[in-house]
């Protein structure tokens, strides 16, 4: 276990802002959790847990909290007839587990290549991506419950898993995720629901595990900000989702943006054709921090920028969404503040 104090947030998060974490843990074995919540016991601050800082606003002052980051790297398979059975430490960069599912031929995550962040973190987040969710192939997630002072297991339907997010979201601060196990396909599945996919790949009947990682990773790259060159956490907002009701009532007014019922019900919207034909917000900016050209449901920065711009441009981004719309949108980034967590 190793504790630091005064930790740029600005090192440890994609963003590249925020100033110092009171405390930052790092543990490299998940049995020493117990004893890094006791040092947030005797300092009495909040726990944030840690991952790969992809999803994450922290305020250029700093955040009076200890954050505990993993950095459990284990990945086991158990081979069975029709299925590899992986499990995971949270710690795991994810897009590195992709990669290795892709290499070893199974099926279920290679639509989320290139997706930042840890396995941990990608369980708190649902993370989802042209047609796919983590949620279709996880068995179980292990947990510390910081409340009961407990290590649990949750089978995937007690995860209460839903569009970008899970109870281990709903309910932050109390569960820090520490492995996950997944059930991957032996047997080819591509999924190519997601219409770029479908068309790059129309007409061919031996679409492989590395043809599908490929294609996705080329789309993210023509669509997502390059971490070498700015700060960004990625889509910075969710897509809404609308009643039926009231998606008939926004079709009339805007005949020409694409809805998307949901199996559970509701309807999503997409943000970002609204940002793009009905507002023409591509490019806007406050500041250092302005909406990525290729997908305004980016924000990125460059060099130096505040924290305080990355939030008063999401503001005005919102405010006018709802301006034009009646539609409230919400971040998809988890925004701290010195003295409040939002989520």
């Amino acid at each position: 276990m190793t504790i630091e104090e005064n930790v740029p947030l600005s090192m440890v998060t994609t963003f590249r802002t925020g100033g110092p974490a009171r405390f930052l843990i790092t543990l490299d074995d998940v049995r020493e959790i117990p004893d890094a919540v006791l040092v947030a016991e005797k300092e009495k601050l909040p726990i944030i847990p840690l991952g790969g800082g992809s999803n994450i606003l922290a305020p250029d002052v700093g955040v009076p909290a200890v954050f505990i980051r993993l950095q459990t790297h284990r990945v086991s398979v158990e081979e069975k007839k029709e299925i590899a059975q992986v499990t995971s430490d949270a710690g795991v960069t994810w897009d590195t587990l992709v990669a290795r599912a892709v290499q070893k031929g199974w099926w279920g995550i290679e639509n989320l290549s290139a997706i930042p962040g840890t396995v941990g973190a990608a369980a708190v987040q649902n993370i989802g991506a042209y047609g796919a969710a983590l949620s279709d192939t996880v068995h179980t997630v292990d947990v510390y419950d910081i409340r009961d002072r407990v290590f649990k297991t949750f089978p995937a339907s007690e995860c209460c898993f839903g569009y970008r997010t899970s109870i281990f979201k709903q309910d932050t601060d109390r569960y820090i995720v520490t492995a996950l196990v997944f059930h991957l396909s032996k047997e080819a599945r591509p999924n190519l629901s997601y219409k770029d996919l479908a068309t790059r790949f129309a007409g061919q009947n031996d679409v492989s595990l590395a043809d599908i990682r490929e294609a996705v990773i080329a789309i993210r790259q023509g669509k997502f900000p390059p971490l070498s060159q700015f700060g960004t956490a990625g889509s910075f907002f969710l897509n809404p989702i609308i009643t039926s009701a009231d998606s008939v009532k926004i079709k009339e007014r805007f005949p020409g943006m694409p809805l998307f019922p949901l199996p559970e019900g509701g309807v999503k919207v997409p943000l970002a054709w609204i940002l793009d034909h009905v507002l023409n917000l591509k490019g806007r900016r406050e500041g250092k921090a302005f909406l990525w050209e290729q997908q305004p449901l980016v924000i990125a920065t460059e060099y130096g920028a505040a924290e305080h711009e990355i939030v008063a441009l999401a503001q005005s981004v919102a405010h006018e969404v709802f301006e034009k719309t009646e539609i409230q949108i919400i971040p998809e980034v988890r925004i701290l503040r010195e003295n409040i967590i939002s989520h």
